[in-house]
């Protein structure tokens, strides 16, 4: 099962069309750009916490909820922090 796949039925997705998986894989792209442009080494990209990552960003992304992605005290933050050291 590739990543995609696995955030696409963790969000309830259990067997989407490809329309779906690409916009799903969208924003995976975008959380990968922004763990990147955040200091994340690349081999830590693949990580459990940079998938961690990828899930909530695609939960926010798909809900419409663009603006709690990204709060000071939020999930995503304090992931983001924990890979870059």
């Amino acid at each position: 099962m590739t990543e995609v796949d696995q955030i696409l039925y963790s969000l309830g997705y259990y067997d989407s069309d490809p329309q779906k998986q690409s916009i799903v894989q969208g924003y995976i792209d975008e959380a990968t750009e922004f763990m990147r442009e955040s200091g994340v080494p690349d081999d830590k990209l693949t990580s459990r916490r940079a998938y961690s990552v990828k899930a909530i960003w695609a939960d926010y992304r798909d809900k419409g909820d663009n603006d709690a992605i990204i709060k000071k005290d939020g999930m995503v933050v304090a992931l983001i922090s924990q890979l870059r050291r």
